[in-house]
């Protein structure tokens, strides 16, 4: 099994000022911040590199997204670099293209209190969730729905969801397709934990933290005999989970992507999606 990738900061740090000075040390620390956060997840053959393929820079508002929210009032846009989520519900945004074979997928995420939209819950940090391999129950493209959290059940797919239930959770679970949810493993504090929480309390490194950039890195490869993982989550330098012999396989190596989210504010940056090639 292949070695973690060097342990990174988990957040982003501040920019310098822009005085010469300033800009000299912010363009070396962007280059030691890009060095950093660019090792890919990817184990590429020999003659192949990973590379940047597919993604959103959200400077043209949403076209490659499809929105599900719960309540009329939840605000987003994509503009000047940055998806803005605001939404006191239930909301999911899913990649219009279906993700197939090989890839990892990567973007900033930085957590905001909730609105005032969300009231007796606004000013919380929560939800940084995600499908991944989603499909409905026959391999079809998941149906749109309203973005209540229940609608969701039928799929088959993975869900991690990362600070979740006020940021007192960080989990994983496996959709069947039949309607059940399955909590394979996690993190959760006091009254939330239950047996299949084997990991305990949450931690500094599983709790997310206002105002805090951090990078989410997902990976999804074919796995073989040599090396039976077939997914990784990383939050910053975390591993969250490693998908292999404990955790169920993937109907198909393919389905479709979504951030999900609740009660909660949230800024993304730099969606990226990698895959092997030639360099």
């Amino acid at each position: 099994m292949r070695p973690p990738p060097p342990a990174c900061p988990r957040h982003v740090k501040p920019r310098p000022r822009r005085t010469r000075l300033g800009a000299a040390v912010a363009l070396l620390a962007s280059l030691a911040g890009s060095a950093c956060a660019a090792p890919s997840l990817l184990a590429c053959p020999a003659g192949q590199r990973a590379q940047r393929v597919d993604g959103d820079g959200f400077t043209q508002g949403l076209a490659r997204w499809r929105l599900e929210a719960q309540d009329p009032r939840a605000q987003v846009q994509a503009q000047g670099g940055v998806l803005d989520v605001q939404t006191p519900a239930g909301l999911s945004l899913w990649w219009r293209d279906e993700l197939r074979g090989d890839f990892e997928l990567r973007f900033t995420a930085t957590a905001l209190p909730a609105p005032g939209t969300a009231g007796p819950l606004a000013g919380r940090i929560s939800d940084l969730n995600l499908f991944w391999h989603a499909t409905e129950a026959d391999g079809r493209e998941p149906q749109p729905r309203d973005g209540a959290f229940a609608r969701y059940d039928t799929l088959r797919a993975y869900y991690a969801g990362i600070g979740a239930n006020g940021n007192t959770t960080t989990r994983l679970r496996h959709y069947d397709g039949s309607g059940t949810r399955t909590l394979l493993q996690g993190w959760a504090d006091g009254s939330e934990a239950t047996p299949q929480d084997r990991h305990g309390p949450m931690t500094p490194a599983t709790r997310l933290v206002a105002g805090q950039p951090v990078l989410l890195r997902l990976l999804s490869r074919t796995p073989t005999a040599a090396d039976p993982v077939h997914g990784r989550l990383f939050l910053g330098a975390q591993e969250l989970f490693q998908l292999a012999q404990d955790v169920p396989k993937p109907h198909r190596q393919r389905g479709w992507f979504a951030f999900r989210t609740t009660a909660s504010r949230w800024q993304l940056r730099d969606f990226e999606i990698w895959r092997c090639g030639p360099p």
